[in-house]
């Protein structure tokens, strides 16, 4: 048979526990206000009254429990709506508000530029032979000698024709403290007499195109399991999102309106979003650029002109420029 002092300390021990459940039960539903709510007023009382009645006894305190200190205790606030308590605890575990680019004023130093593909990694291939891995080389080297006559560090992922895992680029970027990451790729779609640009920022998407293509693209990447699940909560938390949009709404308004002139049928796919690793691997706003189709051969023929491949280079250059010049300006509705 048990003491009365075991007794005690049994219905202390259980009364603790059936309240801490109901605060973990409360914080799961403090934004849906349930009516559990008055738990909060309860346990605080209980747990004191279940002290008091238990520490004289089994000897824990030989003395007298001091009052608590009232210029110690935290202050109720009056004002509260309600005066409930979990009203307050919704405010403070409110989503805060996003940063005002305004407030901290930013700069465009250091760029990556990503020619995509590369060595064995061939991409996307034209009946006439000509290879992805190619055009993405040449842009990109027209890209950096463009930026490096403006006030921009320049790096680049490859600068040959060799194999380089999308692990790696990655880390390369992220190694020299980029500010941007623009990776140049050229698409191949079906039907063939699709003409079309497109630019994408990381981020989840249901089409199937485009995540197929992301497929694609990512078929290089050497991540386990574990990586990937990690890769993917990044794709909807990454706190870049907002930027690298603004990036790629920069270039793809730039490639379309310089190819147009002399690619008029060419089309403005717009600006997506696709769970590329290049994308997801990076920690600065990053972009990747769909410059062409080689499953059109007229956009081939294009391509081997030095003429478009420098009005593609310049139009990538204009949209970086137009982004970095807008970076502190005040948000305006569309940008």
């Amino acid at each position: 048979m048990q003491t009365v002092e075991q007794t005690k300390v049994r219905l202390l021990r259980e009364a603790v526990r059936d309240n801490l459940d109901t605060v973990a039960g409360i914080k799961r539903h403090v934004r849906a206000r349930t009516k559990a709510g008055w738990h909060l007023w309860l346990w605080p009382p209980l747990l004191l009254a279940g002290l008091a009645y238990v520490l004289p006894t089994i000897g824990i305190s030989s003395g007298k429990v001091p009052a608590p200190d009232s210029a110690k205790l935290p202050a109720i606030n009056a004002a509260a709506p309600d005066n409930n308590p979990m009203a307050q605890t919704d405010m403070a575990v409110a989503a805060p508000q996003p940063l005002n680019r305004g407030v901290l004023p930013l700069s465009v130093k250091t760029i990556v530029i990503d020619p995509g593909h590369g060595g064995k990694q061939t991409g996307a291939i034209s009946d006439s032979g000509m290879s992805e891995k190619e055009i993405t080389l040449d842009v990109a080297l027209r890209l950096r000698r463009l930026m490096e006559k403006a006030p921009f560090e320049v790096f680049m992922t490859r600068q040959t024709d060799q194999t380089l895992p999308l692990e790696k680029r990655v880390a390369f970027a992220n190694s020299k403290n980029a500010d941007l990451f623009v990776s140049i790729h050229v698409n191949w779609m079906e039907p063939r007499n699709i003409r079309a640009l497109e630019t994408y920022f990381v981020g989840p998407s249901d089409d199937p195109a485009t995540l197929n293509l992301a497929r694609m693209e990512n078929r290089e990447s050497n991540y386990s399991f574990a990586d990937y699940r990690r890769i993917l909560e990044k794709i909807y938390v990454d706190a870049r999102r907002e930027e690298s949009r603004r990036l790629a709404k920069s270039i793809q308004t730039e490639l379309y309106r310089s190819l147009r002139q002399n690619n008029p049928e060419v089309e403005d796919r717009g600006v997506k979003m696709a769970p590329f690793v290049v994308l997801v691997g990076t920690q600065m706003p990053a972009i990747l650029a769909e410059i062409s189709c080689l499953s059109n051969e007229d956009e081939v023929k294009l391509l081997t002109d030095n003429d478009y491949k420098e009005k593609i280079a310049l139009a990538l250059f204009e949209g970086i420029q137009s982004y970095a010049k807008r970076l502190n300006s005040p948000d305006r509705k569309g940008n």
